[in-house]
């Protein structure tokens, strides 16, 4: 179970994924993980539910329709107030074929595993994201 944010309440995840069926087991898993968790289903909307609240981690996926996870990740990094939230891709896509990596702090292929999808939750969420750690 994650410790809980800064003002009490558990940590806060926005999720942006567009598939419906994965969208409610990253849920699923996010809150069984005592997380709480805020869902959008594509980049706009993802940008817009960061006018709402900030997240402690925004898990995105790449391939979207509307606007992409790369181009919402490269117009978050924009914004200086959104520096200190981490952001982990997670895409089908194979990661030389996704630009701006370098933009975000984790990325992961659809399929990893359990066990290394909740640890690197927690680490990013922990504050605890390794330079170059996007590699991994």
């Amino acid at each position: 179970m994650s410790e809980e944010g800064r003002d009490g309440l558990a940590p806060l995840v926005l999720l942006v994924e567009d598939e419906l069926g994965l969208s409610k087991l990253m849920v699923m898993i996010l809150e069984e993980e005592g997380y709480r968790v805020a869902e959008a289903a594509n980049g706009a909307q993802g940008l817009a539910r960061l006018e709402q609240e900030k997240p402690a981690l925004i898990i995105t996926d790449y391939m979207m329709p509307e606007l992409n996870g790369f181009e919402m990740v490269r117009t978050i990094r924009r914004n200086s107030s959104f520096d200190d939230v981490p952001i982990l891709m997670m895409s089908a896509a194979l990661p030389q074929q996704i630009p701006g990596r370098d933009l975000v702090d984790q990325f992961l292929p659809k399929g990893t595993g359990l066990d290394v999808l909740v640890a690197t939750i927690r680490r990013l969420v922990d504050g605890d994201a390794e330079p170059g750690a996007q590699d991994s």
